[in-house]
């Protein structure tokens, strides 16, 4: 992974210990890392500090993906909201964001996981649905 010195992500998943290996990987990697397991407490980080990316598993207890989305892309300067994907289709969360505005990755293994946000935090906001997918096999597609 690259160097990621200055730069903020926020996790926001109730699985425990895959936020602990994603933050033990970012951190690795010189990024500043804080985690959440609600949506509704996401938003409101979001709101009150800069972060550069938001991982969010599509499903956290307290908020649908959808409305997260919907919300994280109404803040201004919202940052790069990447949807960690296992059980949503593409199709439902698609319509929920502005084209550009987030990035669809695989669950997979945490260095996979890792790997494909840090492409979407490297990606320019193009005016396009950004998608990435990463396979069993640790390759993106």
């Amino acid at each position: 992974m690259a160097d990621g010195r200055g730069r903020r992500i926020l996790i926001v998943s109730n699985d425990e210990q895959r936020s602990a290996a994603l933050r033990e990987l970012f951190e690795h990697d010189g990024y500043s890392i804080s985690t959440t397991w609600s949506g509704r407490d996401a938003l409101a980080e979001l709101q009150s500090e800069h972060f550069d990316g938001v991982m969010v598993d599509d499903y956290v207890p307290d908020l649908y993906v959808g409305q997260f989305i919907e919300r994280a892309s109404q803040i201004p300067f919202h940052p790069r909201v990447i949807v960690v994907r296992a059980h949503q289709s593409r199709d439902e969360v698609r319509h929920f964001g502005a084209p550009g505005t987030f990035w669809l990755i695989e669950k997979a293994g945490p260095a996979e996981m890792g790997k494909a946000a840090e492409s979407a935090l490297h990606q320019g906001n193009s005016g396009r649905m950004i998608e990435g997918r990463v396979g069993g096999n640790g390759t993106g597609h």
